[in-house]
């Protein structure tokens, strides 16, 4: 019994590379031919631009999207797996 006190009393720690890491990532869409609707969707959502916009961006030689930590290129990453567009991530994402 006295075992299983002091077992429950230590305290466990668990270590997440995401929380060390404090690198700024950058997303950028790949540029197709044409511009594609789902290119247009993905980048209106993201950049909480309207689709007007988001066509104009697409004009664009280097398409930047967005930009943030470890866990914020998660967050977009989630968004932008919903819509078929080629994308790139700078410096690489590991995770």
């Amino acid at each position: 019994m006295e075992n299983d006190k002091q077992f429950n009393e230590v305290p466990i720690t668990t270590d997440i590379p995401m929380l060390r890491d404090r690198t700024i990532y950058r997303l950028y869409i790949k540029k197709e031919e044409k511009n594609d609707i789902n290119e247009i969707k993905a980048i209106s959502k993201i950049c909480n631009i309207n689709y007007i916009e988001a066509r104009k961006k697409l004009l664009e030689q280097i398409i930047f999207v967005a930009e943030g930590d470890a866990y914020e290129m998660k967050d977009l990453l989630q968004i932008i797996g919903r819509y078929e567009v080629s994308y790139e991530i700078k410096p690489q994402y590991p995770y």
